[in-house]
């Protein structure tokens, strides 16, 4: 039968008394997980073999060889958050109090231990070890906030300038155009004139101008996508596999030309999603676009989506998309949201796609990430809730979980300075 233990986190002692430690894990050995070594070489070789899974430390000060103080010592540079208790004689009564000073151990015992004593010490030790651990993840998730708000504000500023450029210079390509495409007629009238002019010259000028006017609109288009600063309403109802399905077969012939070959794995729990219909499609043809763009003859694409819990308890989607291609240069994968940055360096490539695309996923209430793969590639992860009601209010949550912690970690400090 298996036992639930009070604590995730395990227990290392290290005594050389064999019955110290027999007696040990018949106390304790119910309500946590316990390794036991009878010398330090032995201890530091379980820390070594188990990592941050053991969050607390006891152990002996007097031992054959290596004392309780240098293992301490050594277990400090292999985790930093090990919490580590020295039991001591009263002989060594000054070495436990130097290595409390010192900060190499969190609390010492006397020799021989009280059960009652010792447990609640351990109690105290594993819950400050989970506080440890707990502030380091919500400081790394604090820099992941602060990244995807900056990227939110950088967005929004583009977003300003994209709505200008494309008012001012809509405008002025409207007359350019008219201009070149009043030109054959112009040419042809002076074609039976005196010295008339090669027609097909001036016809290849006008084409290639046509084209790269067309390819500045379709450029102001699509940063215009991401001028938006509003919610979206996510009228629309949609199945993932109905929309991936259409992709494919839109792009059929270009993955053919290149031999890419796609394969989508989509979780059958997956519901229906409920989206803004253009836009969420607009955003896959993008996508593929991407991808078409920068992979090479023979390259993969994995689509997967399925549903997971947030760490509010809402039910989101989470998409990924991951490729084989090479990644040129030393550029971040966060660069690829970036509107003047083209992962491919090839003419029809806009890097403005894949800020259409942060834009619609921050638009429904969701994020988009990327990042690289070994040994090539690169992952494209879109997150989103599947309840349209459900405000991405990701940064509110985090600061006020953080308030939280840190007044729980003010009372954890005043216990340990009170005990």
């Amino acid at each position: 039968m298996s036992v639930t233990h009070l604590s995730p986190y395990h227990i290392l002692y290290v005594d050389d008394e064999e019955k110290a430690l027999h007696y040990f894990k018949e106390l304790f050995g119910d309500e946590y997980t316990i390794h036991v070594a009878n010398n330090a070489m032995d201890g530091y070789r379980i820390l070594q073999n188990y990592g941050p899974v053991i969050g607390l430390l006891l152990t002996d000060q007097r031992m054959p060889g290596h004392s309780g103080v240098e293992l301490m010592d050594h277990a400090k540079k292999l985790n930093p958050n090990l919490v580590r208790i020295l039991v001591t004689a009263y002989t060594d009564y000054q070495a436990a109090v130097d290595a409390v000073n010192s900060g190499r151990c969190f609390r010492y015992l006397h020799k021989p231990w009280d059960p009652d004593e010792l447990g609640v010490v351990i109690k105290h030790g594993l819950d400050y070890y989970h506080a440890l651990i707990e502030r380091e993840r919500l400081l790394a998730e604090k820099a992941d906030t602060v990244r995807h708000m900056l990227s939110s504000d950088k967005i929004s500023g583009l977003g300003i300038l994209a709505e200008g450029l494309n008012h001012h210079l809509r405008n002025a390509l409207t007359v350019v155009r008219a201009f070149i495409d009043l030109a054959p007629m112009k040419l042809m009238e002076e074609i039976g004139g005196a010295h008339p002019r090669d027609p097909s010259f001036w016809l290849d000028v006008q084409h290639q101008a046509q084209s790269q006017i067309e390819r500045i609109q379709l450029l102001l288009s699509r940063l215009a996508e991401g001028s938006h600063s509003r919610q979206l309403e996510r009228k629309d109802e949609c199945t993932l596999n109905e929309v991936l399905d259409e992709m494919i077969s839109l792009f059929s012939s270009s993955l053919q030309a290149k031999n890419l070959s796609v394969d989508v794995e989509v979780d059958h729990s997956l519901p229906p999603l409920k989206v803004d219909n253009g836009r969420f499609r607009q955003m896959w043809r993008l996508i593929f676009m991407e991808e078409i763009t920068h992979l090479s003859q023979g390259d993969t694409i994995q689509i997967s989506a399925k549903v997971k819990s947030s760490s509010g308890g809402h039910q989101q989607v989470v998409m990924y998309v991951r490729d084989t291609g090479v990644w040129e240069g030393k550029d971040k994968p966060a660069n690829l949201f970036d509107p003047f940055y083209t992962r491919s360096r090839k003419p029809d490539d806009f890097g403005v796609n894949m800020m259409a695309c942060y834009v619609t996923m921050h638009l429904h209430g969701g994020t988009a990430e990327a990042r690289h793969l070994e040994p090539r590639g690169l992952e494209l992860k879109l997150t989103m809730p599947l309840d349209p009601a459900v405000s991405p209010n990701k940064e509110d949550d985090f600061f006020r979980q953080l308030l939280t912690h840190e007044q729980r970690w003010k009372k954890r400090e005043e216990m340990v300075a009170a005990a």
